[in-house]
Parts: structure tokens; C-alpha cells; sequence
């Protein structure tokens, strides 16, 4: 037993001597303004859907805090209401942010049958798609890998659709972090039932 221990920590040991660096290095360059393209989506089956942008447009983010003012009258003295509290008022302050790049691709419409749906994506940067909101109803686009980086593929896994046409779209989001770059890819499903 204390050999197996021993032989533990030496390799242990041995691992992380091998293992450190001598000089840090430098990831990248953190100058670079992120980028995000869509360029493909496929799915399993092999088919492949057009990643046509219908719509893109520049964009500025618009942000607001809320800032508060005691009353006063004309005296400087502050103003009490009827509850003795004073009285605050609120004012929402309203600024621009960053300018964002916004893409809309067109709609993709997929067959009734379970399936995985792999969006291809090339980015310079770390990247995000949350799944896609389901309106309260059962999720049918379950996108599997919701954050990564770089040059990446998507996977969602699509529920087989026994019904009529999906009532809610699947609207999947694809954004820089700080959102510089987004996509918005819309799904919809077919059911099995229509003709």
C-alpha cells in the first residue's frame, strides 16, 4: 500500500514538473474586435440549409440606470409627504452604448422526424447560444453546446414532431459576449399530420 502511495505522489510529482512552463506566453490579441460568421447549416442526414442573411444592420446598444432626487422647496428644505417619509423622485438616464452588428438569416424549416441540426460558426472570439425559448410550451430545439470559442460547431437535437407544425419557432441566438455580433436563425418544424 505505501508503494502505490509513494508511486502516486512521484508521479504526481513528476507530472507537474513536466508540465509547468518556463515563461508564460501570450494567448493572443486581445486588440482584435471580435468576429462571428454563420457559414453553414447541416444536419445529420446530411442535408444541407441555406444560410442566406436576409436582413443586417448596424445597431447601437441603448442602456439606462436609474438615478434618484429628494424634493426640496424653494427654501432647500427637503419634502415631506404625508406618510413624514421624504419624497424621492426617479429619474430613468438613458445612454448609447456600443455599436453591434446584427445579421438575420432566413428561415429554415425542418422535416417532422427527430434530428441534430449543426450549425457551422467562425469566430476570432469566445461566442454564446443560449437555447432557444420554447413560449412555455415543451422544448423541441435543444441547442447542446450553449458557450465556446473560435472556429466552432453547434450541435441542436430536434424532437420528432407527431403533430401539426411547430405554433412556436425556434429563434436561436448566436452572439459575441459582448455583443458586437449577433445572429438570429429562425426554425420552424412540419408535422407529421399535414398534408
Amino acid at each position: 500500500m505505501k508503494k502505490l502511495v509513494y508511486a502516486t505522489l512521484v508521479t504526481g510529482l513528476m507530472t507537474c514538473i513536466s508540465s509547468c512552463e518556463k515563461e508564460a506566453v501570450n494567448p493572443g490579441d486581445f486588440t482584435l474586435k471580435p468576429e462571428l460568421k454563420v457559414t453553414g447549416i447541416t444536419d445529420v442526414f446530411g442535408t444541407t440549409y441555406p444560410a442566406n442573411v436576409i436582413r443586417s444592420v448596424d445597431t447601437t446598444y441603448q442602456y439606462f440606470y436609474r438615478k434618484s432626487d429628494t424634493l426640496k422647496d424653494n427654501s432647500g428644505k427637503y419634502v415631506l409627504g404625508s406618510d413624514g417619509k421624504y419624497q424621492i423622485k426617479w429619474d430613468t438616464i438613458y445612454y448609447n452604448g456600443k455599436t453591434a452588428k446584427y445579421y438575420e438569416l432566413e428561415k429554415i424549416m425542418l422535416e417532422s422526424i427527430k434530428d441534430t441540426v449543426l450549425i457551422d460558426i467562425e469566430s476570432n472570439s469566445k461566442w454564446r447560444a443560449p437555447i432557444p425559448s420554447a413560449g412555455g410550451k415543451l422544448a423541441w430545439f435543444i441547442t447542446e453546446n450553449s458557450a465556446g470559442g473560435g472556429d466552432s460547431r453547434i450541435r441542436a437535437n430536434v424532437a420528432r414532431n407527431r403533430s401539426f407544425l411547430r405554433s412556436v419557432e425556434a429563434v436561436q441566438y448566436i452572439y459575441t459576449p459582448d455583443s458586437t455580433v449577433m445572429y438570429k436563425l429562425v426554425f420552424g418544424q412540419k408535422g407529421e399530420k399535414d398534408k
